[in-house]
């Protein structure tokens, strides 16, 4: 079987996608005319196309955030978030996509306030059809928050865990890596953490070794890019050793390190290092509409990165499913996976 098409119809698990980033040039041009239809006015004036950071693109990490603005004014009304919820979830299950948590940061707009935001995402989950997808939610709070709204997130997020934790199932830190301090976030993370909701932490995607082992010995569930943390890639012996011990699964993601001149190349990315050393990875988009990229694209390019055949592919994709935040699911995911390498004679 042809690589692309082996990575398509693979099974795979998708934990570090932000809704906003993840939407295509078509559910973009859907929004745009829903909005108009609605008489929603267009709070941007950026083209689309610029909405996309390709390979040669000269723009980095910092320039990424202000491009989010484009999406975030194409859903500021519950109608139009539901659908870009249901067409984002589409995408990834046509891409063989069967598990993902899509995560995004409740916010008011003129037409919703953060509840309205959460629940309009949990519907477009629930009306989207999940015949071969299991969509579970993360909240995430973002680092340029101050400390009142991210204890009105981490509160939100508890309440609708307990409402609903058949779909609500994470908190997630992110946001702009030079902003805020990490220790600011630790009472509203770890009340979530309490209420039994499942931690995420962007980490290392700036030279921080002093945050990068706080979030390490703060001990969340997962981490994100991971980047500065090996010393070749800009960590320290230090915290690549507190990694090594306490082996907390890192969700990497190709492209949009390579995008943002995170990395100077898929080359010298450092799945290799975490690889070899036998640290639990996932392979994620973080922002496929962003990146111009698919799940299916990220298996693709490590598989011809780092020489990896369809078992080591395979493998991937097994292990991804031993750290989705959702446990009821796990099985359910794993089996999936399984039925598919013995459909095609692997052996892991």
């Amino acid at each position: 079987m042809e690589l692309f098409n082996f990575c398509r119809e693979l099974p795979k698990v998708e934990l570090h996608a932000h809704l906003n980033g993840s939407l295509s040039k078509s559910t973009m041009l859907q929004l745009k005319r829903l909005n108009a239809d609605s008489g929603v006015k267009d709070e941007t004036n950026t083209f689309m196309d610029e909405f996309v950071m390709g390979a040669g693109d000269t723009r980095n990490l910092a320039d990424c955030f202000q491009i989010f603005s484009i999406a975030h004014a194409l859903t500021i009304t519950p109608q139009a978030l539901q659908i870009a919820t249901i067409l984002t979830l589409q995408e990834f299950q046509d891409d063989g996509c069967c598990y993902i948590e899509l995560r995004s940061t409740p916010r008011d707009t003129p037409y919703m306030n953060k509840r309205q935001y959460i629940d309009a995402i949990l519907e477009g989950i629930r009306n989207h059809d999940a015949s071969n997808i299991i969509s579970r939610l993360i909240i995430s709070i973002n680092r340029n928050m101050l400390q009142k709204e991210s204890d009105e997130i981490a509160d939100l997020a508890i309440e609708y865990f307990q409402k609903h934790p058949e779909l609500v199932v994470g908190v997630e830190l992110s946001g702009n890596p030079t902003v805020g301090d990490f220790q600011s976030f630790v009472p509203a993370l770890t009340r979530a953490r309490d209420a039994g909701l499942k931690i995420a932490l962007h980490c290392g995607e700036i030279c921080n070794p002093g945050e990068i082992l706080e979030m390490i010995n703060f001990k969340p569930d997962r981490l994100g890019h991971g980047i500065c943390i090996h010393p070749k890639s800009g960590g320290t012996e230090e915290t690549w050793q507190a990694l090594c011990r306490s082996l907390i699964p890192v969700e990497l993601c190709l492209t949009s390190n390579v995008n943002t001149k995170s990395v100077p190349g898929y080359d010298l990315h450092h799945f290799k290092e975490f690889y070899e050393a036998g640290i639990p990875i996932i392979i994620n988009t973080d922002d496929k509409g962003v990146f111009a990229t698919s799940l299916s694209q990220e298996y693709m390019l490590c598989a011809e990165t780092f020489q990896l055949d369809k078992t080591q592919l395979a493998r991937l994709a097994v292990g991804a499913c031993q750290h989705v935040f959702d446990v009821k699911s796990r099985d359910t995911v794993k089996s999936k996976v399984l039925e598919f390498v013995n459909k095609h004679g692997l052996c892991l």
